[in-house]
Parts: structure tokens; C-alpha cells; sequence
């Protein structure tokens, strides 16, 4: 009986996988490029997040399944037709309820409007109603942009590849899509740059459901009844793989260790600060997930990721004799650790022969300092409250730490001036985000998120928390560019690449005394051979028309020192800006010097033939006559021989060409017009790809490379004729026994010449305040302002002091702007900076920020009182009448002030927060000030 029984049981079972096994398989339709949810793989491989998830379906239920990918429209269509019984998963919108039934939501996913970044700022649909929307054929993206915002303009594309290689070309700059990221990391990284996550318009959270033809109620049922059997565990373990995370958790878990200044800790709000946490607010910021964090002490943190209640820890000291177990899934940084010494003790480290050092236990890196220093004691102590102690009773005569940490823990407790860093002995400790084994999903959202990040991105948050250079490890990996293998391969795949230069445009460019292309651009030319390995072959061009045309018709591949202008539009490529274009007007020496070009009214003013200034001029100033020359050389001698009034021409070359000497009887000026341009490089149409390549080499344009260049090209020296006159003048001495009477002639010569000579130093001295003072005002740019920050943080930091920055906004400017027109107001910013630089000390610094902002640093500041006093007096100040002309005007102002070190120790996070409380004074009504 009990056998027949069994038998009974097992047939039980057996049927119901029979009967499945006899049916014929469901056929399951799904799209072919909606990565990571539904598409095909390199070998034509249907895989994706709802692939797994009907496979765990059919494994579970003993129903078989057959998966077929088509194109997003064709789809759709094949369930409409009968030629599948089940779409994997789509959203539901009324056209569709009309044809098919659908089950229950097996996954979501939120759908957005991505925006190229010149529209950010854009953050309603209305605002999108001149620009074309790309979208795919079939999706629900039409219908429902159309319901929620009536008048959109949309460009559909057949797949999802082909709309975001549109976007990537340029051809878009909005296009709608839904998260996640894509399988081509070059791709996405690309895009990333152009389309900002932080620039993206949400258009709805949306539910994918299984579709079926109307009518299929049975199918259904069982549908909904399989999903029910899948394991809830297998859904967060499939979600976590190809998104990276769980949609039911608040984005990632991040476990943090605190007290290691200045790369992790609290701040004195209580919040997460330090140059990791500044790192991975970044990489939510680029892949659009929110993350949190959970502090903890050093071992605890790891203990929240092995025990799954932080997803990642923030980075954490990993080498192979020092290894926890987790994860690698990126390196975040390379730490330096340093000897620090106490007192005046020799530099030398023969001298630590016999001597005792101290270290932490736990530091990677005590064999190779046990193998350098032989013949030294090592001294274990569990922190560093530890081994000051033993320093101050003569234990031990310094210590091996991390450098940037030991720095800020010595500045803290005012002993930094007790030690001295010794250079030569130095240890590399490797930093990574850990994860627990086998999180492969997680792994890769991470690296894909971090390689969004561009190299000069890391550099400003790694420039706001380690305040010496030699830390610096971003800074110093400039020459360095990381390409994928496909990304090495489409460089090598380019062949010589053709650049066209002017060959007598210095100092931009120029063919120097040998022959060779010299000059700004050739250096430009150099860093993209060296960084990419590409190989450019310079084209010398006579004019400048012939060097565009020959590169808008693909004759050479690129081009440098190109303006960016509408008409060249779909022609050529453009990177990100590179270099200052100033312009500068060229005048006889006796004419009434110019500064602005409305001051050439009915003037006759030269310009090089294909420059795209001059269709701004045609337009903008109807009244000048100009006169179109072939080269710079014969816009000099146009002036010089009286067949034009003025000559305009950038800066850096007209100073270069009257620096010769060749043309004394011309005057150069800068031209306040159009000082906002700058110079591009620019790529022909059929090398587009090859500019996301390009702008990475520009981005390690740090200052240092700048000024480098600046010094080998541009260290203009205008001749001024003094060795040419002193020469003149032994000459007359000698014969000015008999020539007495040609003294008066030589008396004209010398102050003709020492005013020359004035005229030149003052040109110099105006190229060189430039760069670094606002044109308007006179008051030190942004530039400027950044440097005075950095060194007053480091000065007020040695001193122990503190500072305080001011941040001045105008209340009220933007409408006597638009009223009473540009000129008053520029004369009103022009009187209101002198109002700011004649009430603070001459040891302080006003700064034009932009627009009608302005920046005051007080130095050596006593407490918030002796600040709040000097804001008083500047909103008093302010709110005086301006006379303008014949006009009295009013204004007032809302000031943000920040006090270094207790608002923030670092100059980013002052401006932040001075900017910030400059809000809450304007929140509150204006005329005011806040202070945190």
C-alpha cells in the first residue's frame, strides 16, 4: 500500500511538468536595446534584468519559454499581430489598453527628458517648446510629453543606439529615455560630459508589465500566479546585479570610519565632509543615485559591509599582506605617508641609525620601512595621541603617518610647528571602495559611475581638501589619459592627422627660424601627441579664409585658435574652450586712444579676412567701414600707411608683432567689446568622435601648464628703441661740438622716444592686468580672487587667525539694467566697486565675481562683531543715492559672510556657505545680512 502510495505522489509531480513540457513554449517578444532591462548581447543573446526574470518564471512554473528580440516598434507590433503571446514587459498608456491586457508590474523604471548642458537651468517642459525631442519609434514617450505639454516638437529614431549616437553627434540637445547605464562605457561617458544627470527633467516614475492580446484572460492568471512563486530574494539579488542597487533601499549604504581629517570625518554641522565623502557625492551626482551615509570606527565599517548593512565602504587601505577579504571595486586614491620629525634633528636618515621611530600597526607599509631603515627601532602605538606622547618624553624622535592627516591632526593640537616632514622617505598606501564578494552587479555600477568623472573634476575636490602639493596624487597623473581598449583602438585607427596653422600668427602660431610649427598651438598639438598617442602632421596656411575652408572641407583633420559661430554650424567640431581671446585695437600713436567700438563710428577699421568677428560687426555696428586684409602683417601696414583708421586683432599677436619694433609709429589698446570669447579647437565634421578624446587633454590645462606656456610664447618684451637711441645719442655726442644747433632736434627725438617708451611699458603692464582683473571694474577677477583665497587659507591656517569672505550681491540691479539701459549700469557697478574698495583696508580684497556680485576678504579679522560692523557699513554705503549722469539712483544689498576655519577650513566650502547665507539675507527682504 505505502509503495502504491509513493508511486501516486511521484506521478502527482511528474503530470503537471509532462503536461508543460508537451505545450508548446510561450513565445516572448521584447525589445533588443533597452539595456540593462531587455536587450540582445554581442552574439545576438537575449540577457537583461526581465530576460532573468521570465527565466526564474519558466525555471519555477515548469513552462517553457522562447524569447524573441526585435526592435522597440517591431515589438510591439508582433504582439498586435499574434506572432508572440507575451511581451516581456512595457508601460501601460491608453493606446496600448486599447489593443492588449496587461499583468501585474514586474519591475519599473523612472523615464526622463536628458538635457545637453547649455540648457541647464531648463526645468519645465514648456521651456523645451523650441528644441526637437528625440525619442524612440513605439514608445510611450510622445503620448505622454504630448498630454503633459501640448506643442512639443519631437524627432524619432528607430533604436535607442541610434538616438543616443545622435545626442553624442550633436544633433540633439534634449531626448527622452529612461535610467540606468549603458552597455558602451565610452558612450556613456561621453554623453555624461554633455548630458548632465543634474540637468534631467523627470517625466514619470513607470510601472513594465507583461502584455498580452485582449481577450488572453487565462494567460494572464497564470502570468501573475508564476511571479508569485518567484522568490523575493531573487528579485533583490537580480535587481542589485544589473542595476547595482535595490530599488527598495534609499540608493547606496555607504559605511565611513571617523577622525581621519581630511579624507573622512564630521563636520561641525554633523554632516559627512572630507575629500572621499566630496568624491562620492560626485558620483551620485553623475549616476543620479542617492546615496547615505553610516559612520562608524574603523573596524566597524568594515563590519557594516560584511554584514550587509552598508552596501560599500567610503575607502579603505588595502595591499596583499594587508587584506580584508572584500571586494576591490575601484581605487579611490593613493595616500602619502611621510617621516615626520621632531624638532631640529638632521634630514639626513644615516642620522636615524640606532634611533627609535614610531608606527601604527596596522600600516601597510612596515616591512618596506623596517627594509629602508635597517638599522632604526620601530615603535608600535595605537594612535597618535599616543606617539606625541612618546615624542615630548623622548621615546621615540618621530614617526612614519599619513601625511595630509598627520598635517591637520598637528594643526589642530598647535604642534605643527614642533615637526618638519622629511621628503625622502615615502610610502604609497592604495585606498578602494570595498564590497562584498560576488556583488558583480554592484561592482560595475560603481566603476561605471566613477568613469563619468572626468580627471580635472577629481582635481577640484582634491585642490579643496589637500592643501600641499606634494600630496597630490590627481594633479600629478596630468600627462596620463586612461582609453579603453576600443577607445586605443579608434586612436590608432587614425592614421596622421592633418593641422593647419597660420605661418605668421605669433605667438600662437608661427613657423620659427627652422622651419617647424612653433608657437601656443604647437604646444597644444604636443600634449594631444604625447596624451593620446596620435600622430599630427602640421599644415602651414598663409590666410586664414584658406585654413577654414581647407578644414570645413575635410583638407586637414584640425585646427586651433577657432571661434565658435553659428554660420560654421554642422561644419566642424568644437572642443570645450582653451585659451583667452582677447582683442586688442592697433591705432597711429598720435590718434585719440580706443577702447570700445562705438567709439569707431564711421571709422575705417582693418580685419583679417575670414575672421567670425566680422559678421558680428556687419551686424552690430553698421556705421564702421571695414576693411578686410589678408594676414596681421597687412592689417599692421594698412594702419601704418594711413588706409585704415584701426586695426583689430588679438591680443597676444599684435603684441607680438609691435614688440619687433617694426611698426613704432602704432599704439596697441585693449578692446573692452567682446572680451567674454574664446579660442577653440576645431575638428573637421568626419573626425567628431575624436573631440570628447580632445577636451580631456584641455582639462589638464591646469594653471602651472598655462603659466608654462605663457612664459616660453607670450614673455613679450615690447621694443621700445632705447638701445637704438642710446646708440643714436654717442653718435650726436661726438659731434656735438659741431653740431650744437641740432640739440633742440635731438631734445624732440628724446621725448618722443621716452614716450614711446612709456606707451609700450603701459601696454605690457595692461596685457598683463588683463588676465587677472575684471575689465569693468578694474578689481581682481575670479581668477585672482581664488589665488588670494588659497594663500589666505594657508596663511590665516600657519597664523592661527582667522578671516572672514563677504559675499555682496546687488539688490534691485537687474531692473535698473533693463530700465535705464547697459552704460548705467555698468557706470552704477563701476561706482559701487569703488564704494566697496574705499571702505575696507588696503590688506583686504574686493573682488567682481560676475554680473552684480561681489566678493570681500577681510584678513586678520578679531571676531563676528568687527565683520558684522563692516557689513553694516558697506549696505550703508550702498544705500547712499548714486548720481549717474543726470540720474539719482537707489539701491541696497543682501551680504552672505563666512568666517575661516569655523564655517569651513578650505576656500570652496567658504564661498559655498558665504553664498549661501548671501540667499537667506535675500530671502529675508534684501538690504541685510546673514551670518551662519
Amino acid at each position: 500500500m505505502k509503495l502504491i502510495l509513493r508511486l501516486f505522489f511521484f506521478l502527482s509531480l511528474l503530470i503537471p511538468s509532462v503536461l508543460h513540457a508537451s505545450e508548446k513554449p510561450l513565445v516572448l517578444v521584447m525589445g533588443e536595446d533597452s539595456y540593462p532591462f531587455q536587450f540582445l548581447d554581442d552574439d545576438g543573446e537575449p540577457q537583461g534584468l526581465l530576460v532573468e526574470l521570465w527565466k526564474e518564471w519558466s525555471r519555477v512554473n515548469r513552462r517553457p519559454v522562447v524569447f524573441v528580440g526585435r526592435v522597440w516598434r517591431d515589438s510591439v507590433a508582433q504582439l498586435e499581430e499574434g506572432r508572440a503571446d507575451v511581451h516581456l514587459g512595457m508601460a501601460i498608456n491608453p493606446e496600448r489598453e486599447a489593443k492588449f491586457a496587461f499583468a501585474n508590474a514586474i519591475s519599473d523604471v523612472n523615464t526622463y527628458v536628458y538635457l545637453h548642458k547649455q540648457l541647464q537651468g531648463r526645468t519645465k517642459l514648456e521651456e523645451l517648446q523650441p528644441f526637437q525631442i528625440g525619442i524612440v519609434q513605439g514608445s510611450t514617450f510622445e503620448q505622454e510629453l504630448s498630454r503633459r505639454q501640448p506643442g512639443l516638437v519631437f524627432r524619432y529614431f528607430p533604436t535607442r543606439d541610434t538616438l543616443l549616437e545622435a545626442a553624442y553627434r550633436g544633433e540633439l540637445v534634449a531626448f527622452a529615455g529612461m535610467e540606468g547605464y549603458m552597455r558602451d562605457q565610452a558612450l556613456q561617458q561621453k554623453l555624461a560630459a554633455e548630458f548632465p544627470i543634474n540637468t534631467r527633467v523627470l517625466v514619470r516614475e513607470t510601472k513594465l508589465h507583461p502584455a498580452v492580446r485582449q481577450g488572453k484572460n487565462a494567460l494572464i492568471r497564470e502570468i501573475n500566479e508564476g511571479f508569485a512563486n518567484v522568490a523575493d530574494d531573487f528579485v533583490r539579488k537580480l535587481e542589485r546585479r544589473w542595476l547595482g542597487y535595490q530599488r527598495q533601499q534609499s540608493g547606496l549604504a555607504i559605511a565611513m570610519q571617523l577622525g581621519v581629517e581630511p579624507f573622512v570625518d564630521l563636520g561641525g554641522d554633523g554632516q559627512p565632509h572630507g575629500l572621499y565623502v566630496d568624491i562620492w557625492r560626485l558620483w551620485s551626482e553623475k549616476t543620479g543615485i542617492p546615496i547615505n551615509f553610516i559612520p562608524g570606527d574603523m573596524n566597524g565599517s568594515l563590519e557594516d559591509v560584511r554584514s550587509g548593512r552598508a552596501d560599500v565602504h567610503i575607502g579603505y587601505p588595502e595591499s596583499e599582506d594587508m587584506n580584508t577579504g572584500l571586494y576591490r571595486a575601484w581605487h579611490m586614491y593613493t595616500i602619502k605617508s611621510r617621516l615626520f620629525l621632531y624638532g631640529d634633528q638632521s634630514h639626513e636618515l644615516d642620522a636615524l641609525k640606532g634611533k627609535r621611530l614610531g608606527v601604527f600597526p596596522t600600516a601597510p607599509y612596515v616591512a618596506e620601512l623596517k627594509a629602508a631603515l635597517p638599522d632604526t627601532q620601530i615603535r608600535f602605538y595605537q594612535g597618535m595621541d599616543e606617539m606625541l606622547t612618546a615624542v615630548h618624553q623622548g621615546d621615540i624622535v618621530g614617526f612614519v603617518a599619513a601625511a595630509a592627516w598627520t598635517q591637520h591632526y598637528l594643526l589642530l593640537n598647535r604642534s605643527w610647528s614642533e615637526f618638519h616632514q622629511v621628503p625622502s622617505l615615502e610610502f604609497d598606501t592604495e585606498i578602494y571602495a570595498l564590497i562584498r564578494q560576488g556583488d558583480q552587479g554592484l561592482a560595475n555600477r560603481i566603476a561605471s559611475g566613477f568613469n563619468m568623472i572626468d580627471w580635472k573634476e577629481l582635481a577640484d575636490i582634491e585642490q579643496k581638501w589637500m592643501l600641499n602639493s606634494r600630496d597630490h596624487v590627481f594633479l600629478k597623473n596630468k600627462e596620463h589619459i586612461e582609453l579603453t581598449d576600443n577607445q586605443r583602438r579608434y586612436l590608432d585607427g587614425l592614421g596622421t592627422l592633418r593641422m593647419g596653422f597660420l605661418e605668421n600668427w605669433g605667438p600662437m602660431e608661427f613657423v620659427d627660424e627652422q622651419g617647424n610649427f612653433a608657437g601656443v598651438n604647437s604646444d597644444i598639438a604636443q600634449m594631444m601627441e604625447t596624451m593620446l598617442g596620435i600622430e599630427i602632421q602640421s599644415v602651414p596656411f598663409k590666410e586664414w579664409s584658406d585654413l577654414i575652408s581647407a578644414l570645413a572641407k575635410g583638407n586637414i583633420d584640425i585646427a586651433g585658435s577657432v571661434a565658435k559661430t553659428a554660420e560654421r554650424e554642422g561644419q566642424l567640431g568644437y572642443s570645450d574652450p582653451y585659451w583667452p581671446s582677447a582683442w586688442a585695437l592697433v591705432s597711429p600713436l598720435e590718434s585719440v586712444t580706443v577702447f570700445n567700438l562705438e567709439q569707431l563710428e564711421g571709422q575705417r577699421l582693418a580685419v583679417v579676412e575670414g575672421y567670425q568677428i566680422i559678421s558680428r560687426l556687419m551686424a552690430e555696428y553698421p556705421g564702421i567701414k571695414l576693411v578686410l586684409v589678408p594676414d596681421s602683417q597687412s592689417g599692421l601696414q594698412t594702419v601704418a600707411s594711413g588706409k585704415a583708421d584701426v586695426f583689430l586683432e588679438k591680443v597676444v599677436t599684435v603684441a607680438s608683432q609691435l614688440g619687433a619694433g617694426q611698426y613704432q609709429q602704432l599704439k596697441m589698446s585693449l578692446l573692452a567689446d567682446f572680451a567674454d570669447q574664446k579660442s577653440h579647437i576645431a575638428v573637421s565634421a568626419k573626425h567628431t568622435e575624436l573631440l570628447p578624446f580632445i577636451n580631456r587633454v584641455i582639462a589638464r590645462l591646469d594653471k602651472a601648464r598655462v603659466q608654462e606656456i605663457y612664459s616660453r610664447w607670450m614673455d613679450i618684451k615690447l621694443d621700445t628703441g632705447l638701445v637704438r637711441y642710446q646708440r643714436y645719442m654717442k653718435g650726436v655726442a661726438v659731434a656735438l661740438a659741431l653740431l650744437t644747433l641740432l640739440v633742440l632736434v635731438i631734445t624732440v627725438i628724446n621725448r618722443r622716444l621716452k614716450s614711446e617708451i612709456q606707451a609700450r611699458k603701459e601696454a605690457e603692464s595692461r596685457i598683463a592686468h588683463l588676465a587677472s582683473h575684471d575689465p569693468l571694474t578694474g578689481l581682481p577677477n575670479r581668477m585672482l580672487l581664488d589665488d588670494r583665497l588659497k594663500q589666505a587659507t594657508l596663511f590665516h591656517c600657519r597664523e592661527q587667525s582667522k578671516f572672514a569672505l563677504l559675499f555682496v550681491d546687488l539688490d534691485g540691479f537687474k531692473e535698473i539694467n533693463d530700465t535705464e539701459g547697459h552704460v548705467t549700469g555698468d557706470a552704477v557697478l563701476v561706482k559701487v566697486a569703488n564704494l566697496l574698495d574705499e571702505a575696507v583696508r588696503k590688506s583686504d580684497t574686493v573682488a567682481r565675481f560676475g554680473g552684480d556680485e561681489f566678493v570681500v576678504m577681510l584678513n586678520k579679522i578679531h571676531d563676528l562683531d568687527s565683520v558684522c560692523q563692516v557689513a553694516e557699513t558697506l549696505i550703508a554705503r550702498i544705500g547712499e543715492p548714486l548720481n549717474i549722469g543726470k540720474k539719482t539712483l537707489k539701491l541696497s544689498a543682501s551680504i552672505g559672510i563666512a568666517i575661516f576655519p569655523s564655517d569651513s577650513d578650505n576656500p570652496i566650502g567658504l564661498m559655498q556657505k558665504a553664498d549661501k547665507m548671501m540667499y537667506f539675507a535675500k530671502q529675508a527682504g534684501g538690504n541685510g545680512y546673514r551670518s551662519a
